[in-house]
């Protein structure tokens, strides 16, 4: 089984790595999910981006990649080592 390596950060993600979006990253009213990184575009604003994602739960069916405005100091941040 693969290790993961949990952090947090001050840099946008890469593709092909998993967040943990939530409240404390800035996404309100939509709970808390594991999403894999599609795409990130660096915000106007230090220390957020937009983030384009698709639920991790979605990805072996019909996936739907959405976009977040994210505070990247609450966002945890997954990748397979």
């Amino acid at each position: 089984m693969a290790r993961h390596l949990f952090h947090r950060t001050a840099q946008a993600p890469r593709a092909g790595s998993e967040v943990w979006i939530s409240p404390a990253a800035g996404v309100h009213g939509l709970g808390s999910f594991w999403a894999m990184v599609v795409s990130t575009t660096p915000a106007l604003v230090a220390g957020a981006a937009y983030l384009r994602v698709v639920p991790i739960d979605d990805i072996d069916g019909d996936p739907v990649v959405r976009t977040y405005y994210v505070r990247l100091t609450g966002l945890l941040v997954r990748e397979p080592r």
